[in-house]
């Protein structure tokens, strides 16, 4: 079972009780859940914390540091949580209060952590993604050296805008690194990209002006070639920043840090959008479920009206039937004694052959002499709850 939790729920719980007793009531190991803390910035007790205050010395908690775009705010782990320790949470399971703060406050807070963002002059420092990327092209540069089929073979960033725009992305996810984050690339030509800050991730693309999504243009040769940056997203918030470029005096080297929390600003936007988008869909879900319930409650109501008034029908019918009988019943009793009186002359045998039939059958329909109608007394006082 996965259970999903915040930053600031994780850490009301780490701090109500030793952390191997936690886990153990979770079902997950305190190793793991040390794993979380660190990784969402989550303090611990430090060594001793639990004995200390046991024997009533004075302990310190440590205070939770302020959230920003760069913080992971949703914890998914194994396990569950008894009602004892939803008790020890705020708020809903899974649901950060960051949502409720401002993009702008979030924002500072990154660009403080942040701090300043250097794009090298050379490779000295490579992030792993773009190391992998220039093994690569040493490997075809190996083969393009000795192979005659050099075309199939050729380096991808040996042209001075490439060696460029590479040095660009190495400052950008090296200065995601430094915060926590995590970037990608796609492809042999690095031109699907994406990095992650917290729980926000998002998709961009580094070329020249002149490349069109999904159909990159010939690349310059030049060194000094612009390069764009772009959120590959099209559904962006009016307002947040979506694109970086090179200006006059002020390359896109010049304005790296400026786009990681640009880049970070845009996918908590993105974020929050979808998150909404969950919470209408959960609400029109809720909604739908709310009236199919009322309806079945309203069929069900009109099936069990229709029932009752059916087995009233049925009830009023059965009754109206023997009365109907006794009448009958009673007609036939009274027509053999007027035959009895007229046919007195008559075979007496024969009559009373015909008599004894006509005066069972006339018995058959009374409801009292059948015992019909003890039945329906005890049927109907049943149907209706006496």
């Amino acid at each position: 079972m996965t259970l999903n939790i915040t930053r600031e729920q994780l850490y009301d719980l780490v701090w109500s009780e030793p952390m191997r007793t936690l886990a153990k009531r979770i079902g997950i190991s305190d190793v793991a859940i040390a794993k979380h803390c660190r990784k969402s910035d989550v303090p611990v007790p430090e060594r001793g914390y639990w004995n200390k205050l046991q024997a009533g010395k004075k302990v310190v908690r440590a205070e939770l540091m302020q959230a920003d775009l760069g913080t992971i705010n949703r914890i998914h782990m194994s396990g569950s949580l008894t009602p004892e320790l939803l008790a020890r949470i705020k708020g809903e399971p899974g649901v950060p209060d960051t949502e409720c703060e401002s993009v702008d406050v979030l924002a500072e807070r990154f660009r403080k952590r942040l701090g300043k963002v250097v794009a090298q002059r050379n490779f000295s420092t490579v992030h792993p993604a773009i190391a992998t990327l220039l093994r690569k092209d040493e490997e075809l540069r190996q083969k393009y050296a000795g192979s005659p089929y050099s075309s199939w073979y050729q380096p991808r960033f040996d042209s001075p805008f490439e060696r460029r725009r590479l040095r660009v992305l190495n400052g950008i996810f090296l200065g995601v690194a430094k915060v926590g984050g995590d970037a990608w690339t796609r492809g042999d030509t690095a031109r699907e990209l994406g990095l992650k800050v917290g729980d926000r991730s998002i998709s961009f693309e580094l070329d020249h002006p002149a490349a069109k999504r999904g159909r990159t243009a010939p690349p310059p040769n030049k060194k000094d070639a612009k390069l764009c940056l772009n959120v590959a997203n099209q559904d962006m918030p009016a307002g947040v920043v979506a694109q970086w470029e090179d200006n006059e005096g002020r390359p896109l080297e010049d304005q790296l840090a400026e786009v990681i929390v640009g880049l970070a600003i845009a996918a908590e936007y993105l974020q929050r959008a979808w998150v909404e988008q969950q919470k209408a869909w959960e609400r029109e879900l809720r909604e739908r479920q709310a009236r199919a319930e009322r309806e079945k409650r309203e069929r069900d109501a009109r099936l069990e009206r229709d029932r009752l008034a059916a087995i009233e029908k049925a009830k009023l019918d059965s009754l109206l039937q023997d009365a109907e009988n006794m009448r009958r019943a009673a007609d036939i009793r009274a027509y053999v004694e007027a035959v009895r009186i007229a046919t007195a002359q008559a075979s007496a045998g024969n009559f009373d052959n015909w008599s004894r039939w006509a005066l069972s059958e006339a018995d058959k329909l009374d409801p009292i002499a059948s015992g019909r109608a003890i039945s329906n007394i005890h049927l109907t006082s049943k149907q209706l709850g006496a």
